[in-house]
């Protein structure tokens, strides 16, 4: 259920930043220079995704690693888990910053071609059924895809050992490589959207 909660909360977030770049640009859409908005909205994602990751790494690496000394003066993990049973980790505390992370990569101007068809719909309220649906849409997908990976990793933790702690390092290794792709592709000339 946390993992559902996490995925649903991102997923609201993304669907505000959504709603807000859309208002705006239904607002504005002949004053807004959509480049000046993409370019920015790629630094600010690619910036996200580096704090992402470097708070993914400082997480993984305050991860004790508890053992049990054996005779032969190595270290065994699975000893010490056998003896005190699965470990119960402090709960992560959830809110505002998965909430604010979704805003923000909602914002980015290529998620609103999700929700373009909207208006091109023959009423308003065919494009209100569209956009409510997408929104709803959203969240479940979220949900949903953070309930898999969050149940794909407790079932690893009991097949190999210290799993969470390498999950982690990689997830947080990868969003570092997307975030310098996309602060660096801005140098190119191209755009990794």
């Amino acid at each position: 259920m946390e993992s559902a909660a996490v995925g649903a909360l991102w997923g609201c977030g993304h669907d505000a930043g959504q709603v807000l770049f859309g208002l705006l640009f239904l607002l504005l859409k002949d004053r807004l220079h959509i480049e000046i908005i993409r370019t920015w909205g790629s630094r600010v994602v690619g910036f996200t995704l580096l704090v992402i990751g470097a708070m993914g790494i400082k997480e993984a690496s305050e991860i004790p690693v508890p053992c049990v000394a054996l005779e032969n003066g190595e270290c065994d993990v699975s000893e010490y888990e056998t003896l005190t049973g699965p470990s119960v980790g402090k709960k992560k505390k959830i809110g505002f910053a998965t909430f604010a992370t979704g805003i923000v990569h909602g914002l980015q101007p290529d998620a609103l071609m999700m929700i373009l068809p909207a208006l091109a719909l023959p009423s308003r309220l065919a494009g209100a059924a569209f956009l409510f649906m997408f929104l709803v849409g959203t969240v479940m997908a979220m949900g949903s895809y953070t309930v898999f990976i969050g149940s794909c990793s407790e079932v690893l933790k009991d097949r190999v050992p210290r799993i969470t702690e390498k999950l982690t390092w990689a997830s947080s290794l990868i969003a570092i490589a997307l975030g310098l792709a996309l602060l660096v592709s801005q140098f190119f000339g191209f755009s990794l959207y």
